[in-house]
Formats: C-alpha cells, sequence, structure tokens
C-alpha cells in the first residue's frame, strides 16, 4: 500500500469518527459548523501531509544579458553595449578589467540574480566541461578567426623501438610569409614540411626512432627568421619484443635462406623448416632450442608467433595440420605471410581473401615499390607480373609506382593473414639495400605477428595534460587495482559501471614534465604533462569551436527553451493549509467554551 492511500483512508476514517462524536453530543447547537470544521481540519492536515501541484506559468525574475569575458576578448567590444553583469574566470582578465565580476566556476552564473537570460561570451570561449556547467541558459558568441599555429594533432605516444613516429595535424597560417614547420629530436631535424602564406592545411613529420626509453622531440614553427610557436612531442619507446619465427618451405630457396640469416641477425628467434625430397626435411634452429618439428601440433604452434612460407609449403600439410593451423590462427591470433606462387590457382582458406591477376608480360618487371608508412619510393626490385587485386576488407602494404597491390594484409579471426607476390626481394641485400630490404620485411612482420593484449594498460584522456589543470587518466585493467599513487600521492581511481575494466582517476600536475603514476606500489607509467600555455593555438581553436557550436544549438532550441520554462506543475505552499487548519482549531475550541 502506497503512502498516498494510507493517508487518505487514515484520514477518512478520522472524518467518519469525529462526525459520529460531533452527532452523539447531547448539545446540537451548531451541528452542522461543528461538522464542517471538523472536515476541513482533517482535510488540510491530508494536504500537509500529501504534495499538492497544480500546472501554472512559471514565475521568475526579469534578469538581462550578460558577458563573460574569455581569453583574447576585444575590450572596445565592451564600450558600445552598455552590459551591466560582466564577468570573467581568469585572474589576468580580472586585472586587465577591475570592472568584471570574478567567479570560480560556471555554476557561479546560475545562482546569479536576477537570473540571467542570455550570455554573450568575448574571446575564445570555454572547454566542454564549462559549456556543460552553463546548464540552459542561453549563448550567444561570435567566433574569432582561427589563430596561426597548430590547430589539431596526432601522434602515438608509445612505440616499438623501430617504429615509424608519425606527427599528423592541421597548421594555420594566417600571416604573409610562409612558414616552415620542422620536427626535431636531440637537436638534429627529423623532418620538415612548409606551410604557404594564408593557407589552412594538413602535415605529417615522420621519423624513426632509434633509442628505446623516453624521448621528447619539438615541433617547431619559423616564420622568417621568427618562431611562431614551439611544442613538445613526448614518446616512449618501448623495446621490440622478441618474435619467433617458423619458416616453412616446400623446397631449398635464395629468398628463404636470406630471410632466415636477416631475422637471426635482427635478434628474432627462428625455426626453419625445408623439404629436401619427398620424406626427408631439413631443420635449423637460431636463437632457440631444437625441437622436433616433423609435423605441426599445437604445443609447437603456441611457440611461434609468425608463420612465413611460400603457398605451395602450406598447401602440403596434412588435413590434420592444415585444420590445426587455422584454428591456431583464428582463435590463437597466430600470425601467417605467405609468398604467392604457382600452387596459387587452388583455393585454400589461406589465400580465398587475395585474388591474384597476371599480365600478359612473359619476364618480371624492374620496378620501385611504395611501402606503407614511407613518403619515399625503394631502390628498383624485380617483380613477377602478378598483382592483387583490390579487396575493402584487406589492407594494402606495398604497390608499385602504378598502384598495382604487390602485399596485402586481412584479418581471420583474431589472427592475421599477409599475402605478397613479391619473391625476390634478397636482390635488394645482394645490391647493398638493406634499408628497403629491413623496411618491407618489419612492415609485413609487424602487421602478422601475434599480438598478446597488456594485462594493464594507462592512458591519458584529457587532450592535452597542462599543469594546474585537471588531467582526466584511465586505467584498463583485468582485476582491481589495489593502490594508484601518482608523484607519490594516492588518487583514489572510480570503476566505470559500464565498462567494469576500465578504472578512471583526475590528478592536477604542479610541475610539467614526465609524470609517474605506480600501480599496486609495483608497475610504474609514465606519462606527460606540458606547461601552461603550450598548444594554446590548438586548445584555443578548440574552444572555439565548441562555444561556437553551443551558441547554434541555443538559437535553435531558443522557442523551445522558452515555453519548457514558461509553465509546468509547481507546489501549492503549505502555508495555505496551515492557516486553514489553524482558523478550525480555533473555531472548534471557541465553540467548546461557549457550549459550557
Amino acid at each position: 500500500m502506497n503512502w498516498t492511500l494510507s493517508v487518505i483512508i487514515i484520514c477518512v476514517l478520522l472524518a467518519a469518527f469525529t462526525t459520529w462524536l460531533e452527532i452523539r453530543r447531547i448539545n446540537r447547537s451548531r451541528l452542522l459548523l461543528r461538522i464542517l470544521a471538523s472536515l476541513f481540519g482533517i482535510a488540510t492536515l491530508a494536504c500537509i501531509t500529501l504534495p499538492i501541484t497544480y500546472q501554472g506559468e512559471r514565475k521568475t525574475s526579469v534578469g538581462g544579458e550578460a558577458v563573460l569575458l574569455t581569453e583574447n576578448y576585444n575590450p572596445d567590444s565592451l564600450s558600445h553595449g552598455g552590459y551591466k553583469l560582466i564577468f570573467t574566470a581568469s585572474n589576468e582578465i580580472k586585472k586587465s578589467y577591475p570592472k568584471a565580476r570574478l567567479i570560480t566556476g560556471m555554476e557561479d552564473l546560475l545562482a546569479t540574480r536576477p537570473a540571467i537570460t542570455k550570455l554573450r561570451i568575448l574571446g575564445y570561449g570555454l572547454d566542454t566541461d564549462d559549456l556543460q556547467q552553463l546548464g540552459n541558459i542561453p549563448v550567444v558568441y561570435n567566433s574569432l578567426p582561427a589563430p596561426t599555429g597548430i590547430l589539431s594533432i596526432n601522434w602515438s605516444q608509445q612505440l616499438k623501438a623501430g617504429e615509424l613516429l608519425k606527427v599528423q595535424g592541421t597548421f594555420n597560417n594566417a600571416a604573409s610569409k610562409p612558414v616552415k614547420l620542422l620536427l626535431k629530436g636531440l637537436n638534429t631535424q627529423m623532418d620538415s614540411v612548409d606551410i604557404q602564406a594564408g593557407k589552412q592545411t594538413g602535415f605529417e613529420l615522420t621519423t624513426t626512432p632509434k633509442i628505446a626509453g623516453t624521448a621528447v622531440y619539438n615541433l617547431i614553427a619559423i616564420s622568417g627568421q621568427d618562431t611562431i610557436e614551439r611544442e613538445n612531442v613526448p614518446i616512449i619507446i618501448e623495446p621490440a619484443q622478441p618474435v619467433s619465427v617458423l619458416l616453412l618451405s616446400s623446397s631449398p630457396d635464395f629468398e628463404t635462406k636470406f630471410l632466415k640469416n636477416w631475422l637471426s641477425q635482427n635478434g628474432y628467434a627462428v625455426a626453419a623448416r625445408t623439404a629436401i625430397s619427398k620424406n626427408k626435411l631439413s631443420q635449423e634452429f637460431v636463437n632457440m632450442e631444437k625441437q622436433p618439428m616433423e609435423h605441426l601440433s599445437a604445443a609447437l604452434l603456441n611457440k611461434f608467433d609468425l608463420v612465413i612460407g611460400e603457398l605451395s609449403a602450406f598447401k602440403t600439410l596434412t588435413g590434420a595440420e592444415n585444420s590445426l593451423l587455422k584454428q591456431q590462427v583464428d582463435q590463437n591470433g597466430l600470425g601467417i605471410i605467405m609468398r604467392a606462387d604457382d600452387s596459387s590457382k587452388t583455393a585454400s582458406w589461406l589465400d580465398d581473401k587475395f585474388k591474384i591477376v597476371t599480365l600478359d608480360a612473359k619476364t618480371q618487371v624492374n620496378a620501385s615499390l611504395l611501402l606503407q608508412n614511407q613518403k619515399s619510393k625503394t631502390a628498383l626490385l624485380n617483380i613477377d607480373p602478378s598483382y592483387i587485386c583490390n579487396n575493402y576488407n584487406a589492407q594494402n602494404l606495398a604497390l608499385d609506382l602504378q598502384n598495382h597491390v604487390l602485399a596485402s594484409s586481412a584479418l581471420s579471426g583474431s589472427g592475421k593473414l599477409v599475402f605478397t607476390t613479391l619473391n625476390d626481394t634478397y636482390n635488394w641485400l645482394l645490391t647493398g639495400n638493406n634499408k628497403d630490404y629491413a623496411a618491407l620485411w618489419s612492415l609485413l612482420i609487424d602487421k602478422a605477428a601475434r599480438r598478446l593484449p597488456p594485462a594493464q594498460k594507462l592512458s591519458v584522456t584529457s587532450a592535452i595534460a597542462r599543469v594546474n589543470e585537471p588531467v582526466n587518466v584511465q586505467l584498463e585493467s583485468s582485476s582491481a587495482p589495489l593502490q594508484l599513487s601518482t608523484n607519490n600521492m594516492v588518487v583514489p581511481p572510480i570503476q566505470n559501471y559500464f565498462a567494469l575494466y576500465e578504472w578512471n582517476f583526475s590528478y592536477w600536475p604542479q610541475k610539467s614534465g614526465w609524470q609517474q603514476t605506480i600501480i599496486d606500489k609495483k608497475d610504474p607509467y609514465l606519462w606527460y604533462s606540458y606547461q601552461k600555455y603550450d598548444w594554446n593555438p590548438l586548445i584555443n581553436y578548440k574552444k572555439s569551436v565548441l562555444t561556437k557550436k553551443r551558441s547554434e544549438n541555443s538559437l535553435r532550441f531558443a522557442s523551445v527553451t522558452k515555453q519548457i520554462q514558461s509553465s509546468g506543475r509547481y507546489d501549492v505552499p503549505k502555508m495555505y493549509f496551515y492557516l486553514i487548519l489553524i482558523a478550525c482549531l480555533i473555531f472548534l475550541w471557541i465553540e467548546r467554551k461557549l457550549s459550557v
């Protein structure tokens, strides 16, 4: 039984009881008035106990337009508006414009009386958190021109040793001179790009870090002799994890021999199985223990991250070995690199995602290649006139200058398959082009090799982490952390109820540079905090875009907001019921005194 029904039943019983008492009295004078006073008194008790509402118009105190000053506002825009309510959340702006009222946060504007009916924002505007704190206050904003500088930026902050660092973004050059954008590391220029005057254009700068550990590169914008922007690009270079490779070959060949030597020289664990004759196999082991490889088994394949071989070597496997290999790829993430040969005409689950087209040319073609993530083309190489058809479900890794696909990768369950028509890459080594050979095979191996998910992952979810500003940090872990501390300060994490493997916490860095978060007193993670005014053009541009979007939404939904704010259901003031109850009680008391 709910509360409302309980109150009604009690009041009805009390009304019946009091009416019976009044009728039972010997003195029957003013009987009707006594009954009405009792009933009204009991009714008011019910109204006091229960919420009584009505539909009506909202009565709000009429306020006016307020102005919020943010960074880079124009003081001249205040001289013609006649604004009475001027606010700012910046101490610097308060010092330069003392008439502005300093607020600690945007929620202070909601508590302003009389209420603000419109908020005009001057300057670069507000970020996402501040805009959310404004509630339903309508916003008027005229965005400023995009500042000169970097407006967007992206790079992978964690790399493996030997992996390519790509710094991509957008630069706005509003000046009348061209700008040179440089990527520098260890006082050495790694890459550069020119930005034309008056242009907003995308850019990409690349380099390959050589040393494991932490490093801070510099992204510098130079116009003539002037440095107009200088930003830090911090990265963590992790040691390359050793990859175990199984080489399968249906017959001895130079491609497998040179690949085996290159893998062993670069620290890979290699096991090679080559068919010498129908019932004879050659087995070699480098950087790993010897083991029987006459037949593929689950125990054997679990020791490798990658299997490489020509397609005919895979198609000579027994039915049981073939099924086991597919299971290891689909369920356990084993990678495979296949080289096309004459057996490509026979269908198999290994190459059904890769269709080959052979041109009319009878001999090999001497051509340069374009590799994924490489800006420059390779040295010339003899390639077969066979190419892989484009496939939306595959990723192209190597092409010739006519955009014919020579190497491609595709997913197969939790593993990856890489298919290539290149069979004579060892010629690069014979002619001294070791760099091109290493670039190609490093790319193919990186795309195919098995990857084990880390037990824990720490990442900064704030766009730019700066000193004296809240930084949001996210931990992904298979188990709940017992203790998190950043720079020797314990921080309490909050679990994400929608993703139970995620824990989030906030931290205010007190100094710029590398910050250290330790998980359960054993696992340290590093992340970077910038200085107060680092990445200012990017942050200001983002604020301007977000504030402009909020302003447009305010205009779009202005009529709906007005209707919602002007009507609704409201509580009847309890004071009225108390006054009626007191009047009824006074009448009954006086009537009792007069009847004596």
